[in-house]
């Protein structure tokens, strides 16, 4: 795998990407996080980084997390990291926390995938960087981790966005995808932060939005303090608090 870290205060920012993405797909939102040190990294299969040798059997989130975690010990990245998980990547973000809890000092998740839903049914395997995810034990693995206790935010695309499309794949996946996020921030009893105009790209599309929950999630983190949330502040950002 590929790191690419800039300097800066304060706790590392691991961002991590969607589904057979790379660290190009937070190029938009880094310009917004001058000051901190943030990290960004290919999977394997993905930009720079070469794929996964052979045999390459199906992986579960588990697996991504392992990886991540190898990366940041590598590049010695060792205090408690605040991650960013977009799509895809908020499960890694979650599997992560599950498994290495105190290495983890707050999350955020960008339109978080949802562990055991499919957008498309038809789509039987999930590619990630020419290698398999094992759906099904990713999906255990998520629903049994346990709740974090560490800042957190949940940012979600508007209602009836995807992927700068008006409608979504399918008309009930909105309320299904809504309900979700929804779910996730009462159960980690954090803020869900929802933008105004904004489709699943929120990286891209609402950089000032998933910004704003950084910082704030952040500021948590530094101060020893609850995530406090500014409503005023939030719709300056493109988005507002749900209610």
């Amino acid at each position: 795998m590929t790191a690419y870290i800039t300097d800066g205060s304060g706790p590392p920012i691991v961002l991590i990407s969607q589904l057979d993405s790379s660290a190009d797909i937070w190029a938009p939102l880094l310009p917004h996080l001058d000051g901190l040190r943030t990290v960004t990294y290919d999977r394997p299969g993905t930009g720079s980084a070469p794929p996964r040798p052979a045999p390459n059997p199906p992986i579960p989130h588990s697996g991504f997390a392992r990886e991540l975690a190898g990366l940041l010990r590598w590049h010695d990245v060792r205090e408690p990291a605040i991650l960013v998980g977009h799509s895809f990547g908020a499960l890694i973000a979650r599997a992560y926390a599950a498994t290495w809890p105190d290495r983890v000092a707050g999350l955020v998740i960008v339109d978080g995938a949802i562990p055991q839903f499919h957008l498309m049914p038809s789509a039987e395997k999930k590619i990630d960087g020419g290698t398999e995810i094992d759906v099904v034990a990713g999906q255990a693995e998520i629903l049994a981790a346990p709740t974090p206790t560490v800042p957190a935010a949940v940012v979600v695309r508007t209602h009836g966005r995807w992927d700068g499309l008006v409608q979504p794949p399918h008309p009930a996946v909105e309320d299904v995808w809504l309900t979700s996020q929804r779910l996730l921030a009462r159960d980690w009893n954090c803020p869900l932060i929802i933008a105004d105009n904004s489709g699943h790209q929120l990286q891209r599309e609402a950089p000032s939005l998933v910004t704003y929950a950084i910082r704030t999630v952040r500021d948590a983190v530094v101060s020893g303090e609850p995530v406090k949330t500014d409503p005023q502040a939030a719709e300056a950002a493109g988005g507002h608090l749900d209610s």
